[in-house]
C-alpha cells in the first residue's frame, strides 16, 4: 500500500517538476531568446508611427521676394474605433469639410485604428471640427503651399501635390532641394486601439528644405504679364509669350504665359494652362529667323550693298505651288534692305546664294533643334530637320520660318547672342539655393560659346537698329535708347488639315534695348490675333515689345541716351550734423535739394551754400 502510494506520489511530483520546468524553460524563451520581437510586436499593437513631410523651402525673386512659401496646416484624421455613431458625424463633418457624408461614412466604419479625413485644412475648418469635440478625431501639423501672387508667374512655379511634391515648373525641377528630411510622430493606444494621448508624439524632428532664389525679378513679371494681357484683350489672341534675358550672362528676368492659372487651385484648370509654353511648346517663328539666315549669309562672306530683285511681291518656286509672296511690291533691294523690309522672296534668294547646309549649321550653331540646357522640366528641342530630309521647298520656307519649329526660349537666346557680340550664354532660371538666409549654392554663368564672329555680330545689330528705324519694326522703337530687332508674321498649321491657315498667325517681336549697350533681350508672341483688321507682327507683337521694354528701362533706372547723371555732392546737400549746426528743418533740406537739381538740369551754375552770419 505504502509502496503504491509512494509511486504515485513519485510520479505526480515528477510531472508537476516538469510542468514547472517546461514554464521555466518558456519564460526563458518569452523573457530572453524573444524578449526582443515580442517587445517590437507590442510596440507595433501600442503605437503606430507615421511620416510627417517636412516644410518645404520657399521660392523668391531675385532681390528675395515670396513668390511660392509654404505654412503650417492642419490634417484631420479619426480613430474609427472611438468613433460612437459615425453617421452623425459624418454628416456634421461633411458640412465643414465640403465633402460627401457617403464618403467620411466610409472611412469612420474601417476595421483600423486611423484614417485620414482630411489633409491640410483652412484654419477656419480646423477651429470647427475641433468646437465639436468629437471623440477619436485627431490633428496633426503639417506643411501647405500658398502661392501668394496667384496667377503671376503661375506657369514658371509650377504646384505640389497633396503630398508637397513637385509635380510641374520649379517646384518639380527643384523638389529634391526644397522638400527637405520628412520627421515622425507616433501615436500611442490601448489594447482596444483608443488613443491614450489626443496629441502625436513627435520621435524626430523635420528638417526644412532649401529656398530657391530665382533670377526673375517680380516687377518685370509684372510688367510683362501685364502688358501681355492688355494687348491679348485689344486683339482677341488666343495666347501670349514673353521672356526677357540679360544677354551678358543669361539670366532670365521674366518668362511669362498669359493667360495663366492659380497654383493655388490648379485642378480647377485645364492641364494645357500648366504649360511653360516659352520652354515647353513649339512655334514656326516667321520672319524673326531671318536673323538666322542673315547671320549665315555674312558667314559666308556675302556683302550686304549687294542688290536681289524682289520680283515685284511675288515668286513661284520652281514647279511647286508654293509662291512666295511679300506685303509690298519691291524692286531691287541690298542685302540689308531685304532683311530691313521683310522680304521673303529676297530673303530666299540670299539663302540661295548661302546654300541649305550653310544654312542648317548656323541654326544648329545658335542652339535651333536642340535643348538649350535650362533647369526646367519637358523643355522641348524643336523641329530641324537634317539637309538630307529637306524637300524642293524646304530652303525657301526654313529661310523664312516656316516649316522649322523653335521654342520662345530659343528664340530670344539667339537675339540675345547677336546682342553679346556673338557670344550665346546658357539660359538660367536658378540664382542660387539657400537655407536660413544664408547661400549654400549659387548658379553661376556658364562659359559662353561663340556663334558667329563679333564684327558680324555687330554687322547684324546695326540691320536690326535699321528694321526699326526705317523697316517693319518702327512701333516697337524706345525714344532715348534706340531698339533693335525683327517682326515675325508666320502662318499657323491647320491641325488635321495639310497646308497652312490663311487667316490664323502667329505674329512676334524679338529684339534688345538698348542698341548701344545692351541691358535686356526680348520676345513677345502672340497665337492669334488681330488688331485695325491686321495680323502683323508689327501692329500686334511691337507695340507691346515697346512698352514693356520702356517700362523695364526705368525700372532698371537704365538712363536714356543723352541724358545728364546727376551726383549731388555734400556741400549742395547739408549733412544731418550740418543741418542740425544751422537748425535746417527736413523739409527746408529736401527743398533745397529739388533746388539744386533744378539748377543742374537748367545749366545754371550751383555753388556751395555759405552758412548765414548770425547778426
Amino acid at each position: 500500500m505504502k509502496k503504491g502510494f509512494s509511486v504515485r506520489l513519485i510520479a505526480c511530483g515528477v510531472l508537476v517538476g516538469l510542468g514547472f520546468g517546461a514554464l521555466v524553460v518558456k519564460l526563458l524563451v518569452i523573457q530572453i531568446r524573444d524578449r526582443g520581437r515580442l517587445a517590437a510586436y507590442a510596440d507595433r499593437q501600442l503605437r503606430r508611427a507615421l511620416r510627417v513631410r517636412a516644410k518645404r523651402g520657399d521660392i523668391l525673386d531675385d532681390r528675395g521676394r515670396p513668390l511660392a512659401v509654404s505654412m503650417d496646416a492642419f490634417s484631420l484624421y479619426a480613430n474609427p474605433r472611438e468613433v460612437k455613431n459615425p453617421v452623425m458625424v459624418s454628416r456634421r463633418l461633411s458640412k465643414i469639410l465640403g465633402l460627401p457624408p457617403a464618403k467620411l461614412n466610409k472611412k469612420l466604419r474601417r476595421r483600423g485604428s486611423y484614417v485620414w479625413l482630411k489633409r491640410k485644412l483652412t484654419p477656419e475648418q480646423k477651429d470647427q471640427v475641433g468646437a465639436l469635440k468629437e471623440p477619436g478625431l485627431g490633428f496633426v501639423t503639417e506643411s501647405r503651399r500658398f502661392y501668394p501672387k496667384r496667377e503671376m508667374a503661375s506657369s514658371l512655379l509650377g504646384f505640389v501635390g497633396v503630398d508637397e511634391n513637385g509635380l510641374a515648373g520649379v517646384e518639380l525641377a527643384r523638389d529634391a532641394d526644397m522638400k527637405g528630411r520628412p520627421g515622425r510622430i507616433r501615436i500611442e493606444r490601448d489594447a482596444r486601439g483608443r488613443s491614450i494621448h489626443p496629441e502625436a508624439t513627435v520621435v524626430a524632428q523635420s528638417d526644412p528644405g532649401a529656398d530657391i532664389r530665382l533670377t526673375v525679378d517680380e516687377v518685370i513679371q509684372y510688367i510683362v504679364e501685364k502688358e501681355l494681357t492688355l494687348q491679348l484683350e485689344r486683339s482677341g489672341a488666343r495666347r501670349a509669350i514673353g521672356v526677357m534675358v540679360e544677354p551678358a550672362t543669361g539670366r532670365i528676368l521674366s518668362m511669362a504665359t498669359v493667360p495663366g492659372y492659380n497654383p493655388n487651385t490648379y485642378g480647377s484648370y485645364k492641364p494645357e494652362r500648366w504649360k511653360q509654353d516659352a520652354v515647353q511648346n513649339i512655334y514656326e517663328p516667321g520672319s524673326t529667323f531671318k536673323i538666322i539666315t542673315a547671320a549665315a549669309y555674312l558667314d559666308s562672306g556675302g556683302k550686304l550693298s549687294r542688290s536681289y530683285f524682289a520680283e515685284n511681291g511675288r515668286f513661284p518656286i520652281g514647279r511647286s505651288h508654293l509662291v512666295l509672296r511679300d506685303h509690298k511690291k519691291y524692286g531691287w533691294l541690298t542685302a540689308e534692305g531685304v532683311i530691313v523690309n521683310s522680304s521673303n522672296i529676297g530673303t530666299y534668294k540670299m539663302a540661295m546664294d548661302v546654300g541649305a547646309s550653310r544654312i542648317h549649321r548656323m541654326a544648329r550653331r545658335f542652339g535651333f533643334g536642340s535643348k538649350s540646357g535650362i533647369d526646367f522640366p519637358g523643355e522641348a528641342k524643336g523641329i530641324l530637320r537634317p539637309v538630307k530630309r529637306w524637300s524642293s521647298t524646304s530652303l525657301a520656307s526654313i529661310s523664312i520660318g516656316q516649316e522649322v519649329g523653335v521654342t520662345p526660349l530659343q528664340m530670344v537666346m539667339a537675339v540675345a547672342a547677336v546682342a553679346n557680340g556673338g557670344l550665346m550664354n546658357r539660359p538660367r532660371i536658378v540664382e542660387a539655393v539657400e537655407k536660413i538666409g544664408f547661400f549654400r549654392r549659387r548658379i553661376g554663368a556658364s562659359r559662353p560659346k561663340r556663334v558667329i564672329s563679333a564684327s558680324h555680330a555687330k554687322k547684324l545689330g546695326g540691320i536690326l537698329r535699321k528694321v526699326v528705324t526705317h523697316g517693319t519694326g518702327v512701333s516697337a522703337e524706345v525714344p532715348g535708347y534706340g531698339a533693335a530687332g525683327k517682326t515675325g508674321t508666320a502662318q499657323k498649321a491647320e491641325p488635321g488639315i495639310r497646308g497652312y491657315s490663311k487667316t490664323k498667325f502667329i505674329t512676334s517681336f524679338a529684339g534688345f534695348i538698348p542698341y548701344k549697350d545692351p541691358r535686356i533681350a526680348l520676345l513677345v508672341v502672340f497665337d492669334e490675333g488681330k488688331i485695325r483688321s491686321a495680323a502683323w507682327g508689327s501692329t500686334i507683337a511691337a507695340p507691346a515689345w515697346k512698352r514693356i521694354a520702356w517700362q523695364t528701362m526705368r525700372y532698371l533706372r537704365v538712363p536714356p541716351e543723352g541724358a545728364r547723371v546727376v551726383t549731388l555732392r555734400d556741400e549742395i546737400l547739408p549733412s544731418g550734423r550740418q543741418a542740425r549746426a544751422e537748425k535746417v528743418s527736413f523739409g527746408e533740406r529736401a527743398f533745397r535739394m529739388v533746388e539744386r537739381v533744378r539748377d543742374v538740369l537748367h545749366d545754371r551754375p550751383v555753388y556751395p551754400r555759405q552758412p548765414e552770419r548770425v547778426r
